[in-house]
């Protein structure tokens, strides 16, 4: 159970936080000023160089348009240094201090838990005593009830004492948060109003993407400068409505593609663009899209109308995935749109650093992809309350997905998971009891007996060698070869790729078919091992063990 404080509904949690990493950020971003500084003051000198000449005059100019760049730079580095720090000290201040009160809070609250239980019990004892009862028993159960009730009372003010003390500590972590917030939006945001600076505020210290749209509503007067000047912000914050979304996120790639040097940057900013020049209606939208957060360029495409779709399904990639393959598994959205019917739309969700494959037997990729999925999908339970939203993972992306969808009871709102030769759900206490609960999201799964990639990814980690297909509750779907209702061939996934020929999500397979079905019906469109079916590699005919060495089926 999780704890709430009684005044100011804050959760009993620890705050993440490094005071150590933040100092040397700080230090390093420091440093880093004090060289651009040093090398505005060495253009300043080149501006002075004595002579005549296009040599000379070509040398003041470029010392000119360096001195330009390095200003802004050089302050901006500044501004991060002091926020940093400043969060730092106050996270020492505050945060740790909240942290350290969490366990004494729990124990207390369980023993006032335990002493009320008591009083109930010896009040009720003492009531039930009848008027023929002993008196000196009546007095007994009368003192014992009375001595209840005082521990009680004492347990319950020395709670709140320490509840008051932990809501004074959250609070200036809240105030100090705030204060950063407000340090970085006013940074850059000259062209803004002060109210606009402060919606700008509200917005990023806002709880959930329910309370980023309600501001946003409230003030469609500001959204135009917003957008114009934050698309980084705009662009990507959970609650903001998609289209306005799209807009700030189109303008950033375009403005992105006008200066951006040759190099792998580059072309990661081009795939994105080539992704988006498809035709029809509506166009691709740009939904979500970070060149510099993380290490990868990561961004989302939604196919589909958002705003009105009455389905709203998430593809989410897996191992080595990136948005070169944007394209490729933009084609699968669509087709996936056409077959599901009227009313579907469907993101393509490239929105985290995807492991290669030395990273892909630990949980640290799906760890902060999780985290950012799940901001994704709360936002998109905000946006689109009546959909039915289903998620369709692939590989290491249904490892990431289920930790998103399974951390909490209610799977984020999620009423299909779809996963496709998974990499192994994680080992982390719940995550199967919260997607096997019989509450949404009901789960489906699918491995191809062709695909040796997923049974290595499951049998080489120990943090994520869950086998979905075994779990109760979850329904096992064919993707070895099958036929529709009509009697017409499906193709088998022959390998453990997400979009090609062969692959799981290859527009036409059995294993594509049965992804639309369940999105459409609930219930796959193939009978296991059913007319058409054929038998893979790892069909348990090809092996001398049992099926109860799972190493081999899973």
């Amino acid at each position: 159970m999780t704890l709430v404080s009684p005044h100011r509904g804050f959760l009993l949690e620890r705050l993440e936080g490094s005071t150590g990493t933040m100092s040397w950020w700080s230090g390093r971003l420091i440093r880093m000023r004090d060289q651009l500084e040093d090398l505005s003051d060495a253009a300043e000198s080149a501006q002075e160089l004595p002579g005549v000449g296009q040599a000379v005059t070509a040398v003041r100019k470029d010392a000119g348009e360096l001195i330009t760049a390095v200003v802004s730079d050089s302050e901006e580095a500044g501004l991060l240094a002091r926020v940093l720090q400043d969060y730092s000290d106050a996270f020492d201040r505050h945060a740790r201090r909240a942290n350290d009160m969490v366990e004494e809070i729990e124990t207390a609250h369980a023993r006032w838990s335990q002493l009320y239980d008591d009083a109930v019990g010896a009040a009720r004892t003492a009531a039930a005593i009848t008027a023929a009862a002993p008196q000196l028993l009546v007095d007994a159960l009368s003192s014992a009830a009375d001595e209840a009730a005082a521990d009680r009372d004492l347990a319950w003010r020395e709670l709140s004492e320490l509840w008051a003390e932990y809501e004074t500590y959250r609070a200036g972590w809240d105030t100090a948060y705030d204060d950063a917030l407000a340090a970085l939006a006013g940074a850059g945001s000259a062209s803004l109003s002060p109210q606009e600076r402060r919606l700008l505020v509200d917005l990023l210290g806002a709880d959930s993407p329910a309370e980023v749209l309600r501001l946003w509503q409230e003030h469609p007067e500001a959204h135009a400068d917003l957008i114009a000047a934050h698309p980084d912000i705009i662009g990507n914050l959970d609650g903001i409505p998609y289209d306005a979304r799209a807009e700030a996120n189109r303008a950033r790639l375009d403005d992105l593609l006008k200066t951006e040097p040759p190099g792998e940057r580059r072309d990661d900013l081009e795939a994105i663009l080539r992704a988006l020049l498809v035709e029809g209606t509506p166009r691709p939208a740009l939904i979500s899209f970070d060149p510099d957060g993380s290490e990868q360029v990561t961004a989302a495409i939604a196919h589909g109308d958002l705003a009105t779709a009455s389905d709203i399904s998430t593809l989410v990639p897996g191992m080595n995935g990136d948005v070169h393959d944007l394209q490729g598994w933009g084609e699968a959205a669509r087709a996936l749109n056409r077959d599901v019917g009227p009313g579907s739309a469907t993101v393509v969700w490239f929105g985290y650093d995807t492991p290669g494959l030395t990273e892909e037997p630990a949980m640290g990729r799906a760890k902060d992809g999780a985290a950012a999925l799940a901001s994704y999908l709360d936002g998109l339970r905000v946006l689109a309350p009546d959909a039915d939203v289903n998620v369709v993972a692939h590989s290491y992306g249904s490892t990431t997905a289920a930790l998103a969808i399974g951390s909490r009871a209610d799977g984020f709102g999620v009423n299909t998971f779809i996963a496709v030769g998974s990499a192994g759900f994680p080992n982390a206490d719940g995550i199967a009891e919260n997607l096997t609960n019989g509450q949404p999201p009901r789960v489906y799964a699918t491995l191809s007996e062709d695909d040796a990639v997923a049974r290595i990814g499951r049998g080489t980690s120990f943090v994520h060698s869950v086998v979905p297909e075994h779990l109760d509750g979850v329904t096992v779907f064919d993707s070895d070869g099958g036929v529709d209702r009509d009697g017409d061939s499906l193709p088998a996934a022959s390998g453990h790729d997400a979009f090609g020929p062969g692959a799981y999500l290859q527009p036409g397979s059995e294993s594509f078919y049965n992804v639309t079905e369940i999105i459409r019906t609930g219930e796959p469109g193939t009978q296991r091992q059913g007319e058409g079916s054929t038998k893979g590699f790892w069909d348990a005919s090809h092996w001398w063990i049992s099926d109860e060495f799972e190493f081999f089926d899973f």
